[in-house]
């Protein structure tokens, strides 16, 4: 496991590089796969700090467990393979 130091530093490097991208980028740029991954990233790692309550993270704000498990009954009923029995 990482320590919270490293955790930390990592978060704000993240957020000095798509600070600076979302500030003066092109809207081609912000677009782009490796700019939303970073902040789905920096949200995570904000959750792991404690910056973020868990009650918030599973919102649809982040991770949007409510719309997830939406699609998992959804798939359930065209599949009939039953989301506890998943290993």
């Amino acid at each position: 496991m990482r320590n919270e130091k490293e955790v930390q530093e990592l978060k704000e490097k993240l957020e000095k590089l798509t600070g600076f991208i979302a500030d003066f980028g092109l809207s081609k740029e912000l677009d782009k796969a490796d700019m939303t991954f970073a902040n789905d990233v920096c949200d995570a790692l904000g959750w792991v700090l404690g910056e973020i309550s868990t009650e918030n993270f599973e919102s649809d704000s982040y991770l949007n467990l409510v719309n997830l498990q939406q699609v998992a009954k959804e798939i359930e009923k065209r599949t009939g393979k039953k989301l506890q029995d998943y290993e």
